[in-house]
């Protein structure tokens, strides 16, 4: 029981689920501080439990998986509130209050293994008072809701370590853990239609995150679709490029957590379960994981009356889809990479689509290969060469070689492999002005070109398209040279 595989995160998430299926709206974690016995205590304001409801939430598999829940019931086996405590301590105590009334019971395996029986603890009020830790009790709501408590964290101990400093580490991993999986109960989407929960450590509230940024203008919504003959929903969603992410996007992307995490890391299908996210970062091998993608995510969204379809893990972290919804997955993501793409290509520049647009080149090679070379064809190139001796255009060409063969393209992807942004390319308005002129009197003079045939034909055009005000800028030297 003890071997399951829970880590600390999974272990209190579990808990937390059924303060939120006892309909709490405050759930309060909170771990020893100096001076204090180890513990960690989740506290909650739900409907509680008589002493015969709690008996049997103390019991194993209590709740028959086949049983039929309600729909935000966060259950599974009947498992949970064991398996996950006793992975992570040796004593598991259940104080609960309903209509007033307090029940608390204690499965310590100490006191298992002393009278070799399993015999469940039942306390009374003296006896719960002598349990809690003071800061607990001052939680302890008075009329209903739960308190879970571990002591003797001999398991956590031996993965994190057994300081403060080490768990206040833990503890930290923790609250991003539970910001993210919660995501949708602290901070609900307008269509989800669930009261708002407010879920602490320690005091503080978790970190707010939402992995489709669904608040940001940049990010681009797909249509929401629901899969024929189920009650599972999917949305894609195409993030923001790097560039245009803001710190508190990267904040609620959970990308500055100190985890390095990536875009590409955290791409593929968010599977929620009643709200609750089950499994993340995963194409289910319906897509590779790859640059091209990196913005492209998927919300899954299933009820808890599919969870055998699902095979769903009694840590409700993973969950596998059936066939006829894998299969709708996979026609959903084959359109899906394409904004992705575009977004990463473009990133909004105004430059056309003619060939001769852009100042480098993409030359793509046979076998997969490709490389960029300066493209002559540009009008802002090609006016630059024929200004030029035959010498100079000589050595222009040479030096425009070199530089495409020293395009620095390992050094490039190693930074966008890890989401470093680069800086904008930008050309303020006195910069572009002088390039205007310049090439405005010699296409004038040399061309014939008329002021209107000029601006129309370098508007679009790098590098006068890299500029907010370029088109104006090219009109207003046509004007001052007339």
């Amino acid at each position: 029981m003890r071997s399951v595989g829970y880590s600390l995160n999974t272990a209190v998430a579990d808990v937390v689920d059924n303060s939120i299926a006892a309909q709490a709206q405050q759930v309060s974690i909170r771990y020893f501080d100096y001076g204090e016995s180890p513990y960690i205590a989740i506290i909650d304001d739900g409907t509680g439990m008589d002493e015969h409801e709690a008996i049997s939430a103390m019991k194993l598999a209590g709740t028959d998986s086949s049983h039929e829940r309600r729909a935000n019931d966060l259950g599974r086996f009947g498992l949970g509130l064991k398996t996950a405590s006793l992975s992570q301590a040796r004593s598991l105590l259940l104080c609960s209050v309903k209509n007033g009334h307090q029940t608390t019971l204690r499965w310590d395996l100490d006191h298992v293994a002393a009278v070799r029986d399993w015999e469940l603890e039942v306390l009374n009020e003296q006896q719960t008072i002598r349990a809690l830790p003071t800061k607990v009790r001052d939680l302890m709501p008075s009329t209903h809701g739960t308190c879970v408590l571990w002591r003797n964290l001999d398991r956590l101990e031996t993965v994190a370590g057994d300081s403060l400093q080490d768990m206040d580490q833990a503890m930290s991993e923790l609250s991003d853990y539970l910001g993210l999986v919660f995501h949708r109960f602290t901070h609900p989407y307008p269509n989800d239609g669930i009261p708002k929960v407010e879920l602490t450590v320690n005091g503080m509230p978790v970190p707010k995150r939402d992995p489709f940024l669904t608040e940001s203008m940049a990010t681009q919504p797909q249509r929401l679709q629901r899969i024929p003959g189920t009650e599972a929903t999917l949305c894609g969603y195409t993030l923001p490029y790097p560039n245009k992410l803001t710190d508190e996007d990267k904040e609620t992307l959970g990308l500055t957590s100190g985890k390095r995490q990536t875009l590409s890391d955290t791409q593929g299908f968010y599977v929620y379960r009643a709200y609750r996210l089950i499994t993340w970062g995963s194409w289910y091998r319906l897509l590779p994981r790859k640059p091209g993608t990196k913005l492209s995510r998927v919300r899954v969204d299933i009820p808890n009356s599919m969870d055998d379809e699902w095979t769903l893990d009694i840590k409700k972290s993973r969950a596998t889809p059936p066939k006829v919804i894998r299969d709708a997955m996979k026609r959903y993501v084959s359109k899906l990479s394409t904004p992705s793409r575009k977004t990463q290509k473009w990133r909004g520049r105004k430059t056309s689509e003619e060939p001769e647009a852009r100042i480098w080149d993409v030359i793509n090679d046979r076998e997969g290969t490709f490389r960029y070379e300066i493209n002559e064809d540009n009008p802002y190139i090609m006016s630059f060469i024929s200004s030029l001796s035959d010498k100079q255009r000589r050595d222009f060409t040479e030096m425009m070689r070199i530089l495409a063969v020293a395009f620095p393209y390992d050094d490039m992807q190693a930074r966008i492999s890890v989401d470093q942004a680069n800086e904008e390319p930008h050309l303020a308005d006195d910069e572009i002005r002088g390039m205007a002129r310049e090439l405005w009197l010699f296409c004038n003079q040399h061309r014939g070109q008329s002021a209107e045939e000029f601006v129309n034909s370098f508007k679009d055009k790098e590098p006068f398209s890299l500029c907010k005000n370029g088109e104006d800028v090219l009109s207003e030297v046509t004007h001052d040279q007339r």
